[in-house]
């Protein structure tokens, strides 16, 4: 059954059509922007695009999102904050799905686009030893998730259709199983 599945998942990027490969660099942020992330750093994806028709593309994307968070302990007597460390989070997704191009005749093509597969998450920490119970709340080890991501974009692309450049928005949402340790301590993002 599996072996179906996959088939049917890589079937459109066997067929006779344009093929096109690119990479993308980003900012990648989770639940929040600057001081309200719990987690924000750096993205890099590859994409294979396969033309089904002037309209339609299927892809196949294979990237990491490397982010973390300072932890810092706020003093309840005069309000001073010490940095105690890192918490690392990376996160390593490998979706199919496809893109519709509003305009495929243009120099300008706007898209739009859906993702949907598994992202494997890694947590680690570096942590001073004298704040370790502070941290007791931190996430740590592997976990494999589902989970899907819609696009907005366009491309600009030459009339030869050999360079394009890719300006694209993503949203992901990624199917986390939560595991209670405890109270979260007081826990704020640093720049």
């Amino acid at each position: 059954m599996k072996k179906i599945i996959l088939f049917c998942l890589l079937f459109p990027f066997f067929s006779t059509a344009q093929i096109q490969v690119s990479t993308s660099l980003g900012y990648a942020v989770e639940k929040g922007f600057g001081h309200e992330a719990d987690f924000a750093g750096s993205s890099f994806e590859l994409s294979i695009r396969k033309h089904i028709s002037d309209k339609f593309r299927t892809t196949a994307t294979l990237g990491a999102y490397d982010m973390r968070v300072a932890l810092v302990a706020v003093s309840n007597f005069d309000y001073s904050s010490t940095l105690f460390g890192y918490s690392y989070k990376m996160v390593v997704p490998a979706t199919v799905g496809g893109e519709y191009y509003l305009l495929s005749k243009k120099l300008i093509k706007p898209f739009v686009g859906l993702e949907s597969g598994v992202f494997f998450t890694n947590y680690q920490s570096s942590i001073n030893e004298n704040y370790r119970s502070y941290a007791s709340a931190l996430q740590t080890g592997d976990r494999l998730n589902w989970g899907f991501s819609p696009s907005l974009g366009f491309h600009l692309q030459e009339y030869a259709d050999r360079l394009g450049i890719f300006v694209k928005v993503k949203y992901t949402g990624i199917t986390y199983t939560k595991k209670s340790t405890g109270n979260r301590p007081l826990l704020k993002y640093q720049r």
